[in-house]
């Protein structure tokens, strides 16, 4: 473990890794450069040169690294070791580090001797408190001389019981206790009396002192007899036993710069980011006990409910192993076919609804589903298109019978929706889900929509009321400028709702087919935070 205390942060040491494999390593004004064929080899040469130095200063350093995709702040030891640092704990550049407490004064406690001749007792040994240093005398500055003690015999348990000291006047005071020869040690100590004195009616029996407690002897153990069984153990019920497995451990990093490193046979833990990150999968990874439903709706048109559907199916079915179902809900045509794969069929929610009593039949596989939705091959859900003609509106009734065969094969659904609060297929949506999803974009009437919608819910019923307070908004930017207003908005729903996740903006969703692995890297990363905030709602 690298002790950050003896850490200093001048000079500064900073690092560079460009995107043609060269790099420089900076201590204050000096600089160092390198240069390699590949990434891996460019790495390790800035490791050795980081490793050169904290030898060479004989201390732990601390260098800001920075490449083409990250900004990463090490902690190097003298023996090599490597630790990332959080960039929110490591001290600004040029700030003056915390001093380290002054070490305790170390007081040296002398031990008291035996006198000569006398042999060692056994048992537990006591130190006595050390005396007062004498006061020199004011006509030499000699150095003090240690305390002078007479040597105390130490209470043993095998010399003969304590005889107190008598307080009757008069009487002459015992000398010194003399050493008696050690006796062996019985297995079990009996308790010493105090021998009768005799009297006279004409004298007082004087009351005998009480020995100081901390020279009464100690008393051994009570030991059981020989033959006789031992004090029962006190039974504990077995369902409070802890678990005796050990607690899994964290593992390595695996992305950035410390990713990296690790590959070259180093070992750095992971940031916080990255705990962050594996947490929000461990949610979205979840297989739930039964089949869970979510809704996303806003009655504003054009406020990203559908790529919120394909991109929460897309994360769900990615990391929980498929059985997710994206439904178009919407009450005459709605444009989730438009921006997924299709299937190799042109099947609609009209024909599930044919064919929804052979569907429902014990008799009944998986693959018959298929010739119904449209599976996706690189995100791995189903989707279940609305009428392609916009002529027939779904009633409540429908809406319960597809959600019957849906419930029967798949784990997750995630329905789309229209914009019509009042239409039965909209209302008999929110009676049958379980998470409540509010997307809006960076526009204003699409925020307004937002607010309306959430109104519109809790109206619903009690149980609306309930899916509103607990339900997750989702703020995206609807142009790359529009970061400082995305965030403004998040702020604005944050206390009526029980989560906001703010999605960047990225031009791969702004029109054609949605395909998770075409969004940039921080979408994806921010789609599934989105999505474990959904599963913490299920």
């Amino acid at each position: 473990m690298i002790d950050k205390t003896s850490i200093q942060d001048f000079p500064p040491m900073t690092a560079s890794l460009l995107a043609d494999n060269s790099g420089v390593f900076r201590v204050g004004t000096a600089e160092r450069y390198l240069s390699a064929t590949d990434a891996g080899t460019a790495r390790r040469q800035l490791v050795e040169l980081m490793q050169a130095e904290a030898r060479t200063s004989g201390r732990p350093i601390r260098v800001t690294v920075t490449d083409p995709t990250s900004v990463t702040v090490l902690l190097v030891g003298v023996d090599g070791e490597l630790q990332e640092e959080p960039q929110s704990v490591a001290p600004a550049r040029g700030g003056t580090p915390a001093a380290p407490a002054p070490p305790m004064p170390s007081r040296r406690v002398t031990l008291i001797q035996a006198p000569p001749g006398v042999p060692a007792q056994a048992g537990p040994a006591t130190t006595p408190p050390p005396a007062p240093a004498r006061v020199p005398e004011q006509s030499a500055p000699a150095q003090p001389v240690p305390p002078q003690r007479p040597a105390v015999q130490q209470p043993t348990l095998d010399g003969p019981p304590f005889q107190p000291i008598r307080s009757q006047p008069g009487a002459p005071q015992p000398s010194a206790p003399q050493p008696s020869p050690p006796q062996p040690m019985s297995a079990q100590r009996s308790v010493p009396t105090q021998q009768a004195t005799p009297t006279t009616p004409t004298q007082r029996q004087p009351v005998p002192a009480q020995p100081s407690p901390q020279l009464q002897p100690p008393v051994a153990p009570q030991q059981p007899a020989a033959g006789q069984p031992a004090a029962p153990t006190a039974r504990r019920d077995l369902r409070d036993a802890p678990s005796f497995l050990a607690p899994p451990t964290i593992g390595p990093a695996q992305h950035g710069l410390a990713g990296l490193l690790n590959k070259l046979g180093f070992s750095v833990p992971p940031s916080a980011n990255e705990r962050a990150e594996r947490d929000d999968v461990n949610a979205v990874s979840r297989h739930f006990p039964r089949r869970r439903t979510i809704a996303v709706a806003n009655q504003k048109g054009g406020a990203n409910k559908t790529p919120t559907v394909v991109n929460l199916s897309s994360v769900f079915a990615r990391y929980g192993g498929g059985g997710v179902a994206a439904w178009d809900n919407n009450e005459t045509m709605g444009t989730l076919g438009w921006r997924t794969e299709h299937g190799g069929h042109d099947s609609t929610v009209l024909d599930l609804l044919a064919a929804a009593g052979d569907l429902l039949s014990p008799g009944a596989e998986r693959a018959d589903l298929s010739r119904f939705v449209h599976h996706q091959p690189g995100d791995k859900y189903e989707v279940l298109r609305s009428a392609a003609d916009g002529e027939h509106v779904v009633t409540a009734d429908e809406v319960d019978l597809v959600h019957r065969v849906l419930a029967k094969y798949y784990r997750l659904i995630v329905m789309d929706s229209g914009n019509s609060a009042g239409a039965p297929n909209w209302r008999r949506m929110v009676d049958l889900t379980d998470q409540l999803v509010i997307p809006t974009t960076t526009v204003e009437d699409k925020k307004e929509g937002a607010r309306l919608t959430l109104t519109a819910v809790s109206r619903v019923s009690e149980r609306g009321a309930e899916l509103a307070r607990n339900a997750v908004v989702i703020v995206s930017e609807a142009e790359a400028k529009d970061t400082s207003i995305a965030n403004a908005y998040a702020e604005d729903f944050r206390p009526y709702v029980r989560d906001v996740v703010v999605v960047p903006f990225d031009p791969a969703l702004k029109n054609g087919v949605i395909r998770h692995d075409a969004l940039r890297s921080n979408t994806q990363r921010a789609w599934l935070a989105a999505a474990a905030a959904v599963s913490r709602g299920l």
